[in-house]
Formats: C-alpha cells, structure tokens, sequence
C-alpha cells in the first residue's frame, strides 16, 4: 500500500529503524529514524529526553507521527515540544498517566525495585527487569550487543518516571492502538481517551499491534481524516 502522507515511524526497545516496522517499511513518504543510544551507538543518560528532541524536529513537517511502545513514548514527549499534526500511537509506555490504576501499580511494584537495586551489574539487568516484567527467566548478557541493550534498559529508567504533558495530548489528534491482551495497555488507551484520543483494538498479535493487517490502513485513514 502506497501512503501519499509524510508519515514518521518511532521504534520501540527492540528492533530499530525500519526493522521494527516490517508491514509498513515498504510506505512511500515513511520514515523510520533510529533513537539515540541505539544501533551501533552507546547509550547515555538522557537518550529519551535527546530522543524526543530529534523526533520533535523530525516530525515537524510530518502528516503523522506513529510510535511503539516506547517509542510511543518518545513520539508524545515530542509532541509537547512541537505541535503535531497527528499522533498515533500503539500499545504506548506513557505509565505516568495512568498512576493509581491496579494494572500499572502492579506493574511498578513488580519492576521498580530492580531499577532501584544499584547492585545489580549491567550484565545482569536485563534479564532481571524482563524476569519482574514477564514472569519469564532468561540468561545474562553474552556479547557486547546484549549487554548494551542491558545497560540501555537501566539508563532509559522507568516509563513512569517520564512525565507526560496532558495538555499536549488534549490539542492533539491522537489515535491509540492495542492488541487488546495486556490490562496495563488497556488502561493507557483508557487515560489517552478521557484527553480526547480514539481508540481502537486489533487483537491477535499481542504487543507487536503493527503486524495486525488492518494497522497501515488504520494508521493511514486517521491521519487522513485529520483536519
């Protein structure tokens, strides 16, 4: 599918640049810039706050701007630095919204103390913040890609530490995509309608909302449909 849109594409903790975005990578007028700290590059404290600076920028001409998960993040830091003239977000980390709500209690009582506990090393971060996150068990870092990506997960900090201008959400068209699986997201998608969003669920590919088939067409037709 052709896009007749400047659309710009923000990726998540995991996969970068377009490589995040595989149903869209092929849009004509996308673009998918990589974060600061990521690639090849080291991370640094400060990266979001950089990163939402350089998508602000980014996005200043844009038709939309589209985020994932942390990158949804990020895409709505930006929005409170400049105006942006669509926002769609999927399944976003803007936990600082929805403090007080039981899912996102429970979620920072499960993994704010391992963002609290200096002791652990930076090998072993990772798996201990997936560990309080999922319930899942994995190994320590064991090459120099993971353990960047282990360090890059302490240096970001929590979600919930990163507040988030209501205000620059209310005066912005914004659409909130979930997968309809996780309490945490749902109650996202429930604070991001009570500031004026739309919100819709594509069920069936849990946290990667993007893979849905119908997420492009819905992306598209809401930046669109934007006056």
């Amino acid at each position: 599918m052709g896009a007749d849109l400047r659309a710009v594409f923000v990726h998540g903790a995991g996969r970068v640049g377009s490589d995040a975005w595989p149903e869209q990578a092929g849009l004509r007028g996308a673009e998918f810039p990589v974060l600061p700290g990521y690639g090849e590059e080291e991370p640094r404290v400060g990266d979001l706050a950089r990163g939402a600076v350089m998508i602000a920028e980014t996005a200043r001409q844009a038709d939309v701007l589209i985020g994932w998960s942390l990158g949804g993040l990020v895409a709505t830091l930006a929005a409170s630095i400049h105006p942006i003239r669509a926002l769609v977000v999927l399944e976003p980390a803007l936990f600082s919204l929805t403090r007080g709500r039981p899912a996102t209690e429970a979620l920072i009582e499960r993994v704010q103390p391992v963002f609290d506990d200096l002791s652990i090393p930076d090998v072993d971060f990772g798996a201990r913040f997936l560990l309080a996150l999922t319930g899942r068990q994995t190994a320590p870092a064991r090459s120099p890609t993971e353990l960047r990506d282990s360090r890059r997960l302490r240096l970001h900090g929590a979600p919930w530490a990163h507040p988030v201008d209501r205000e620059a959400v209310r005066s912005t068209p914004t659409l909130v995509l979930t997968g309809g699986w996780n309490d945490e997201y749902e109650e996202v998608a429930a604070a991001l309608v009570e500031l004026g969003a739309t919100h819709e669920v594509l069920a069936g590919h849990g946290h990667r909302v993007a893979q849905h088939p119908n997420a492009t067409k819905r992306i598209l037709n809401f930046s669109r449909s934007v006056g």
